[in-house]
């Protein structure tokens, strides 16, 4: 055992492996979904679907290193939910930013920060998730080729198409303010 009590990871099984996996990368695939399908549907839906189809196949995988799989995992779910049609609208969630601003101030964020998401909401998916792949989670282009399965001249195209499309349905907006 290491100084925190774990097995060395050859000794460590898959099922172990995975569990650690969930837990470490959860919060950071609840954003991405969350980004994604926006209030289309429930981000915890998607991320725990994505964990059902991992735990399915957990053993094809290398557990070791499991960033990138469970990254592009949760993507796929995403942009699968987001194909089909839509059931409900569920409200978007109160942000926690802002408690020592002025009311004032605390709405004026709000409500760009609820303008923003609509924006994106009306990109079209794979503009949207390349956007939020690149602007929120910080991935290089290579990266969100391979989680979005295109080439990297695609990915480019859908980042620029989309910032396109999200000033032009800002550009109302961005004269109120």
């Amino acid at each position: 055992m290491d100084e925190k009590g774990r097995l060395p990871e050859a000794a460590e099984s898959t099922n172990e492996l995975f569990e650690r996996a969930v837990r470490q990368h959860s919060r950071r695939l609840l954003a991405i979904a969350r980004a994604i399908v926006g209030n289309r549907a429930s981000p915890e839906d998607v991320v725990q679907q994505a964990f059902m189809n991992l735990y399915q196949h957990r053993d094809r995988y290398d557990w070791r290193e499991p960033g990138g799989l469970m990254r592009r995992t949760v993507v796929n779910e995403s942009l699968r939910i987001l194909r089909q049609p839509r059931m409900s609208v569920l409200p978007d969630e109160a942000s926690d930013q802002g408690r020592s601003q002025s009311p004032g101030q605390h709405m004026v964020e709000s409500e760009t920060v609820l303008q923003v998401r609509r924006a994106i909401d009306r990109l079209p998916d794979n503009f949207r998730a390349a956007i939020v792949l690149c602007e929120y989670e910080k991935m290089s282009y290579a990266q969100i080729a391979e989680s979005l399965d295109a080439s990297i001249p695609q990915v480019k195209t859908w980042i620029h198409r989309g910032r396109r499309q999200l000033a032009e349905l800002l550009r109302a907006y961005a004269g109120q303010v």
